[in-house]
């Protein structure tokens, strides 16, 4: 990322000017105070190089792929709304010195960020903490319930506003996260899942929150170390550090914060055990908000909004409102000026020949009115008209300021376009070339951007009809093999959005968006099981609930196994088959023994020989190999010359 201080001054589209860096970048962005020339209102600007959103391990391999990525769930992003989320209120891409930039505009907030205020050493009460955590909860369980997963919840991306509540910003674009690729400030507050190669999860979500609020009512923030790799890895398989001493608070922070994230909240049951607390706990007092920096802000500010104060001059209530006051133009006094006790000014009373000379002044201006008046009356009874110029594909705000001047009344409405880009105009009504006059009313059509595609049912149909299907509906569709118990193969078995899960046929999606056609390729392969030594009935039941089936073969003497138990399969176990595989298998008869050859007190060359010709097998050979053999193992066992062993057995030899 270029340096911030260079972007201090750049104005990007046209109306966003950066004044200062705010903390709460990361790694891929930088965090800016801007103001919107045009209305002087005060932003938050978040802005981030195209080559940053390059994402391969998301299939993003190009900044002119991420910027479209970036366009479309930035879109999506925008259309959420909730009391508790900071609102995207614009976003674009911007080139700057040739390096070519995406960036979002937020709401602004005087109460700064949670980050800021740590930093000037303040700290938050439990009662103040656990206010923003409902606040936060709520956010969470709301952007949850819509498929998305926050990733980055910290200080920084939580604003406090006038009120003394707190929203929720930093959602940004759905990425692959990588440990490794995390700043220190993201690391500090990253779930311990992150650290062993895990996505962030809603649960995810719920831990950072709770290290969050840890932090802000201690000012202290467990696991950090130097870097982001060592700050991750000190907190895998450890409990946040909550102490008791924080009160009722206490238990809710340790649930939420614990390293298993099956055993967390959820951000809904979060914030209905923080609410179950909230009797326990003082009555919490506002969050104060940070105060103006300087009192140069605080006089543009008033310049902003108009509400500098004007001061009245002051009259001296203890003059005597009967005396004469001389005034300019007469020295002597002639004209009296009483003073109201109830004005600030002193009404003037003039003499007779300027009262005449006042009559004729009004005369002459009562004249001049009826003119002025005559000609306004005109242009009032007998309005001009203007030609409506071309507005179509114009930004919405730069058509209002080309037809500002014309006197008509603006009404704007919007609807979705799939060539005009959001914000843009699409048409006028009356249209482009016409006559309106001043006073009539001009409809704006503005877009908010592309069409959406209603998600069909394709569950049934062929594989390839499926995905002419959605392909027609201008999505970006990705056939992916699965396996199913139930659908045949070669046929669809559903879809799936992977940038929105949990939607529904029926429902909408941006055209251009990403969409998996899931097509069957029949059921599952089976792992053959181990049924060797297993009764009967046993091994019929494990191979019925894998879809498998079992075929007799007749018995036969085995050492594996004890008489009257399967002795013997094919497949092997572990071997990989299609459902309703037949399993071949033996019924013991018991142990297959054969007579051991005459080996101990020979050399090793008839004992080996011996027991190849007899079908055993030569296990390990210790000693002097030299001398006769001294004792022969099977399964650790000493065996005799002579004795009954189990065929094909592996013995092994031992020499003095």
């Amino acid at each position: 990322m270029a340096c911030t201080d260079s972007m201090i001054g750049a104005v990007l589209a046209h109306r966003y000017r950066i004044d200062a860096p705010l903390s709460g970048g990361s790694g891929n962005s930088d965090v800016f105070e801007a103001t919107d020339i045009r209305s002087r209102k005060k932003l938050v600007l978040r802005l981030s190089p195209a080559e940053a959103l390059v994402d391969l391990e998301s299939g993003v391999l190009t900044a002119t792929d991420g910027v479209e990525v970036f366009k479309r769930q930035t879109q999506m992003l925008a259309g959420l709304s909730h009391a508790s989320l900071a609102s995207i209120e614009d976003w674009g891409t911007e080139t700057i010195a040739g390096t070519l930039y995406v960036f979002t505009v937020l709401e602004s907030y005087s109460g700064g960020t949670l980050r800021q205020i740590l930093d000037r050493g303040r700290r938050l009460t439990p009662s103040q903490a656990l206010v923003a955590g409902l606040d936060v909860c709520r956010a969470l369980h709301f952007i949850h319930g819509k498929g998305w997963v926050h990733g980055d919840v910290r200080p920084a991306n939580i604003f406090i506003g006038d009120d003394g509540r707190v929203r929720l910003a930093g959602l940004g674009l759905k990425r692959m996260v990588i440990a490794e690729k995390m700043s220190i400030e993201q690391a500090n507050y990253a779930a311990p899942e992150i650290a062993v190669g895990e996505q962030p999860s809603a649960q995810s979500d719920v831990y950072s929150l709770a290290t969050t609020l840890l932090e802000s009512i201690t000012g202290t923030l467990p696991f950090s170390g130097d870097t982001a790799a060592i700050t991750l890895s000190n907190r895998v398989g450890k409990l946040l550090p909550v102490s008791a001493d924080l009160g009722p608070i206490a238990a809710p922070l340790e649930r939420a914060g614990r390293p298993d994230s099956e055993e967390r909240y959820t951000a809904l049951d979060f914030g209905k055990a923080l609410a179950g607390i909230a009797e326990k706990m003082p009555l919490p007092t506002p969050i104060e908000p940070l105060a103006a920096s300087s009192f140069a802000e605080v006089i543009e500010q008033k310049e902003a909004e108009h509400t500098g104060e004007i001061a009245r001059p002051k009259v001296d209530e203890t003059q005597d409102v009967t005396v004469p006051i001389a005034a300019a133009g007469d020295p002597s006094g002639s004209m009296l000026r009483i003073k109201d006790g109830t004005k600030d000014e002193p009404i003037v009373v003039a003499s007779e020949g300027e009262v005449r000379r006042h009559k004729r002044l009004w005369v002459i201006g009562a004249v001049i009115a009826l003119l002025v008046a005559g000609v306004v009356g005109f242009r009032v009874v007998v309005k001009q008209s203007h030609t409506i110029p071309p507005l179509a594909g114009i930004i919405e705000g730069e058509a209002r300021n080309l037809i500002a001047s014309n006197g008509w009344t603006i009404v704007v409405t919007s609807e979705r376009n799939d060539d005009i880009p959001a914000g843009s105009v699409v048409r006028t009504e009356p249209a482009e070339g016409e006559k309106l006059k001043e006073g009539q009313t001009l409809t704006i059509v503005v877009s908010e951007g592309p069409t959406f595609a209603t998600l069909p049912d394709i569950s049934g149909a062929d594989a390839q009809a499926a995905f002419d299907q959605l392909t027609a509906l201008g999505l970006a569709v990705t056939a992916r093999d699965t396996n199913s118990e139930e659908v045949p193969a070669g046929i669809a078995i559903g879809w799936n959005v992977p940038e929105q899960p949990g939607l529904n046929p029926g429902d909408q999606l941006l055209k251009g968006t990403a969409i998996d056609l899931l097509v069957s390729v029949g059921p599952e392969l089976r792992e053959v099981p181990t049924l060797v030594g297993l009764k009967l009935e046993d091994a019929q039941k494990i191979v019925a609930d894998l879809g498998l089936t079992l075929i007799e073969t007749p018995p036969a003497k085995s050492n594996g196994a004890d008489k009257g138990l399967i002795g013997a399969q094919s497949p092997v176990p572990g071997e990989k088959v299609a459902r309703e595989t037949g399993i071949a298998y033996s019924i013991s008869l018991g142990p297959d023994l054969v007579k051991l050859p005459y080996l101990v007190g020979n050399r090793i060359d008839t004992v080996q020989s011996r027991l190849q010709e007899a079908g055993f097998t030569v296990g390990s050979v210790t000693g002097n190999q030299k001398g006769k053999l001294k004792q022969a193992l099977i399964a650790g066992k000493s065996v005799k010359n002579n004795a009954m062993v189990p065929r094909g057995a592996t013995v092994d030899l031992v020499f003095p």
